[in-house]
């Protein structure tokens, strides 16, 4: 089994500021899906309150549309920064927090 090359403390920081990057990107995309939750509810709520107008219904169902495709874009995101932060924990080894 090869040995392990011990990384440099730059590299250290390098992979450790990168994985930060990440978590933060991380976090906006859980603030997109709640954004899609949110125009999902409200389309719902267009559609409940103003239901006696086939204009609502549409305009309910737009809102609904896109609250879903934010989400499915989100989580497609999301589990590619999550691909690339296995990546660096793996680079990192035993140090990756």
């Amino acid at each position: 089994m090869p040995k392990k090359r011990r990384l440099s403390q730059t590299e250290n920081r390098t992979f450790l500021a990168m994985e930060q990057t990440l978590l933060s990107k991380e976090r906006t995309i859980l603030s997109f899906i709640q954004t899609g939750l949110a125009f999902i509810g409200v389309g719902i709520v267009v559609i409940n309150v103003f239901s006696g107008s086939p204009l609502s219904v549409l305009v309910g169902s737009v809102l609904m549309l896109i609250g879903f495709v934010e989400i499915v874009e989100s989580y497609r995101r999301m589990r590619h920064y999550q691909k690339r932060m296995r990546e660096i924990r793996k680079t990192l080894g035993k140090y990756a927090v």
